[in-house]
């Protein structure tokens, strides 16, 4: 018996063991994917398929965490109204869940204090219910459950705010990965149009209407505590799309080799490289770094048909002799006139925006009739006046990729850019008229009106498109070969295409790509299927960094 009580010890103080021993046996072997999307955009199918990924590719428990349900009983629990349960989802449904979780994120439930990550702690909650439930532990769980070491994936369908995404991502670190779900706007409207409206009210005004303000609620509500769909998608760590999916069967969906892909990452089974497209989007994020903005970071890269990053941007104020400030071997800030560097730090654009609403607010002093002048300039930079962009002193980092390009003597032309937020029509137009094909982008900038004004040259329909400077090139050759009437439609779909970027994130690139395992045996040159030495690039421990300190540094010699 004191053998058994000293090889405890031995392993509670790390005497005996490795340090890198030590950590191995404290690793959860948990993992914790979160899924986002827009309504209609198969955020439920999604959670499926990555379930069952896990347990029949790679022995997984998973299980699948419900936001709505939590939001559901806690609403219940509190008395307030909810959907019955079991009855046919509708609009109104749905909506009246979306009010109840407002409630929650707001603190309407029991007089609390508002909280945009509450949802996300109802989610922390049912986990440790469910990690108790798996190890069969009984009794009161305040002081938490600790995992047992069995591999387990909680798969948590779905977020609809950024502070839930932000909560679970500090709570659960590198083990914690959010999937975003691409999905045309157009495919989105008609699924929520024939799954919650009956065949009649299918095509009536009245119910296109409504299903558009439901969507843009969902999207990005106008209260802080409400749903920030579009916001939470972005903070994303893997993007799949789910536009060509129309099936009930989740056998067929089109996001299954997608999220095959993901889990492979997650599981490290075997050695997957970067496509074309996730290399480019990590440079345009390394690029968005460089920028001094105090409106927002925006980072470019433009890639050539071969695949090659020929010159990357960021959003900066511009230097003379050429490029953008913050690009020198040996900066300084004597000779660096960003606004965040100036003797009086402030936003030019703020300032001449509000200058042209004080001279309207002159012009109409009835404007101040009823309101004071702080509340109608105030009111106003809500408009699109205040929405105006043309007094950025910076380039935007599309521009600077373009520039960049030409001044190191490569033409953009058939390029593609790579852009961490959606191009401006400012950018729109220089990036049609500098002859790139194709931009992909992640974070959406409502303040675009690129479509709207360039849609002759712009197109976000991906079906049957063709690239322009593929059709440029059989002109000059004449080398087309086609009937004239499939030249005329392929001309006609020759435009610029703006698509949201699809694969691994900037945010987690370096996690599944870096090599951190020995892939051969040095003396025979077989490949190898190890393990990292230190441990795996999503793990996490059972036990917080303080007792892993005071575990690894008890008893040690000091000598």
């Amino acid at each position: 018996m004191a053998e058994t009580n000293a090889a405890s010890n031995l392993v509670e103080t790390g005497n005996g063991l490795s340090g890198q021993t030590l950590l191995a046996k404290h690793q959860s072997n948990e993992l914790f994917v979160a899924i986002v999307g827009p309504a209609g955009a198969g955020s439920g199918t999604a959670a499926k398929r990555i379930q069952s990924f896990f347990e029949d590719d790679y022995q997984y428990e998973a299980v699948i965490i419900k936001a709505s349900l939590l939001i559901h009983d806690a609403a219940l629990s509190f008395g307030l109204e909810v959907p019955e349960n079991g009855a046919r989802k509708s609009l109104e449904s749905i909506t009246k869940m979306q009010d109840r979780g407002d409630d929650l994120r707001k603190g309407n439930y029991s007089g609390g204090t508002e909280d945009h990550s509450a949802v996300a702690r109802y989610i922390l909650k049912k986990i440790t219910s469910e990690r108790a439930r798996m190890q069969k532990v009984e009794g009161a769980l305040e002081g938490g459950v600790e995992p047992d070491g069995r591999k387990r994936v909680y798969i948590i369908d779905s977020l609809r705010h950024p502070a839930e995404a932000n909560l679970l991502r500090r709570v659960y670190q590198d083990a914690f990965a959010l999937v975003g779900i691409v999905c045309d706007p157009v495919v989105r409207e008609k699924r929520i149009r024939e799954n919650l409206f009956d065949r009649a009210e299918w095509g009536s005004t009245e119910t296109k209407e409504s299903v558009r303000l439901f969507l843009e609620r969902d999207e990005d509500a106008p209260e802080k505590f409400g749903q920030h769909v579009s916001d939470t998608f972005h903070e994303a760590d893997f993007f799949v799309d789910n536009s060509a999916a129309g099936e009930d069967d989740l056998s067929i969906t089109g996001m299954n080799d997608q999220l095959k892909r993901f889990v492979s990452l997650i599981a490290q089974d075997r050695i997957v490289r970067p496509t074309i497209a996730e290399t480019a989007m990590h440079h345009a994020r390394s690029a968005q770094m460089r920028s001094a903005c105090l409106s927002r970071q925006v980072g470019a890269a433009l890639v050539n048909q071969s695949g090659t990053i020929v010159s990357t941007g960021t959003n900066e104020a511009p230097k003379a002799g050429g490029g953008v400030y913050g690009e020198d071997f040996e900066p300084s800030h004597h000779s660096d006139h960003r606004c965040a560097f100036r003797e009086t730090v402030f936003c030019s654009s703020n300032k001449e925006q509000n200058q042209i609403i004080e001279e309207l607010i002159d012009a109409f002093p009835e404007l101040t009739s009823s309101a004071t002048r702080g509340d109608v300039l105030k009111k106003i930079r809500g408009t699109r006046l205040g929405g105006l962009i043309e007094f950025s002193r910076a380039v935007h980092a599309e521009m600077d990729a373009i520039l960049s390009a030409s001044l190191a003597g490569v033409s953009p032309k058939g390029c593609r850019l790579f852009v961490t937020t959606y191009p401006c029509h400012y950018c729109a137009r220089h990036i049609v008229a500098a002859g790139i094909d194709e931009v992909q982008f992640i974070e959406p900038y409502p303040k675009s009106r690129a479509t709207a004004l360039h849609s002759d040259a712009i197109t976000t329909e991906s079906d049957d498109w063709v690239a322009p400077s593929a059709i440029e090139s059989r002109q000059v050759r004449g080398q087309a070969g086609l009937p004239s009437d499939d030249v005329a439609r392929s001309e006609a779909t020759s435009k610029v295409l703006f698509k949201p970027f699809v694969g691994v994130s900037p945010r987690m690139y370096r996690r599944v790509f870096l090599k951190d395992r020995d892939y051969k045996d040095k003396i025979t040159g077989e490949r190898l299927g190890g393990s990292p030495a230190w441990g795996g690039p999503l793990d996490n421990y059972k036990v917080s960094y303080v007792t892993l300190e005071s575990r690894l540094g008890r008893e040690v010699s000091d000598a």
